[in-house]
C-alpha cells in the first residue's frame, strides 16, 4: 500500500505541477468559464466511457448520493477552477500555484468542522509559518498595491479558489465514507461541474464556440486527460487511503514544481523574498502535517 501511495503522490505532484502553465494556453484562446466547461465536460465523458468499458462500476445511485456528487462538482470542478483561471489572467502561473499551499490548512479546518477530526497544535505553528511564507512570496505585490492591483487581486482570487477546492474535497471525503468508487463520484462530479459552469456562462452570455487553434486543443487534451481524469483519480484515491489532510501534501510539492516551470517559461525571477517564502511555506505545511 505504501508504494502505491507514493506512486499516486508522484503522479499528482508532477501533473498538477505542470497544469498551471498549460492553463495559460487555454485562457489565451477563450474565457476562463468556457475553458473550464470544455475541460471538465471532456474529462467527464472520458471517465464515463472508461468506466463503461473497463471498470464497469454501476452508475445507479439514490438522489441523496447525487446531492454530494453535485456539491463536489460545483466546488471542485466549477467555482474552484473558474477562479483559478481568472487568477492566472492577473499573475504568473507559478505564483497562482503557490496560493494553493493554503489547501493544507483549509482541509484541516474543514475536517474539523465537518467531521469533528481534531486539529493538532502543529497546525497552528505550521499555519503561522505558512502565512508568513505567503506574505514573503507576495510582499512585492503587497507593497505595490496601488500600482499593481491585478496581482493583488490574483492572490486573493487564488486563495478563495483554494477554499472552494477544499470545500469540494469535504464532499469528496463524504463520498469516500459512503463507499462510493472514486471513478463514479469523480465522473458525476465533473459532469455536474461542467453543467454548473455552462449555466454560469449562459447567464454571462459567454461565447461557447470551441477554439480550433492547436494550442487550445493540445492544452484541452492535456488538462482533461492528465490534469483532470488521471490526477484527480490519483488524488481522490490518496484521500481515501490517507485522509484529506495528509493527501494535501500534493498541494505542497505541486506548487513548487509549478514555480520552477514558471521560472523557465514565464521569466519568474527567484528573488530572496520568493525563495524565503517558498521555504517557509514548505516548512509550515510539513509541520502542520506532522503528527503530535
Amino acid at each position: 500500500m505504501k508504494s502505491k501511495n507514493y506512486f499516486l503522490f508522484i503522479i499528482c505532484s508532477l501533473i498538477w505541477g505542470t497544469t498551471w502553465l498549460v492553463i495559460k494556453f487555454q485562457i489565451d484562446s477563450t474565457s476562463p468559464v468556457v475553458g473550464v466547461f470544455y475541460r471538465f465536460l471532456l474529462a467527464a465523458i472520458l471517465m464515463f466511457v472508461f468506466n463503461h468499458f473497463i471498470t464497469k462500476k454501476p452508475l445507479s445511485y439514490p438522489l441523496k448520493n447525487h446531492v454530494f456528487f453535485l456539491l463536489q462538482g460545483i466546488f471542485n470542478f466549477s467555482f474552484n477552477y473558474i477562479l483559478t483561471y481568472i487568477a492566472e489572467q492577473k499573475m504568473s502561473s507559478g505564483l497562482v500555484a503557490l496560493t494553493f499551499t493554503s489547501l493544507v490548512y483549509f482541509n484541516m479546518l474543514g475536517l474539523r468542522l465537518w467531521f469533528k477530526k481534531p486539529i493538532s497544535k502543529n497546525v497552528f505553528l505550521g499555519g503561522l509559518m505558512g502565512a508568513f511564507g505567503i506574505t514573503l512570496l507576495f510582499w512585492k505585490e503587497i507593497l505595490d498595491f496601488n500600482a499593481g492591483i491585478g496581482p493583488v487581486a490574483g492572490i486573493l482570487i487564488g486563495i478563495i479558489a483554494t477554499f472552494f477546492a477544499s470545500t469540494g474535497n469535504m464532499f469528496a471525503y463524504k463520498n469516500h465514507l459512503l463507499k462510493i468508487p472514486v471513478i463514479i463520484f469523480n465522473s458525476y462530479g465533473m459532469l455536474y461541474g461542467a453543467l454548473c459552469t455552462l449555466v454560469i456562462g449562459l447567464v454571462r452570455h459567454e461565447n461557447f464556440a470551441m477554439p480550433t487553434s492547436l494550442s487550445f486543443i493540445c492544452s484541452l487534451l492535456y488538462l482533461a486527460v492528465f490534469g483532470s481524469v488521471i490526477a484527480f483519480w490519483a488524488y481522490q484515491t490518496l484521500v481515501g487511503n490517507l485522509g484529506a489532510d495528509r493527501a494535501a501534501y500534493t498541494s505542497v510539492i505541486a506548487p513548487m514544481i509549478a514555480v520552477i516551470v514558471s521560472s523557465i517559461f514565464e521569466d519568474v525571477r527567484f528573488t530572496p523574498l520568493i525563495v524565503g517564502g517558498i521555504i517557509f511555506c514548505l516548512l509550515g505545511n510539513i509541520i502542520s502535517l506532522r503528527r503530535d
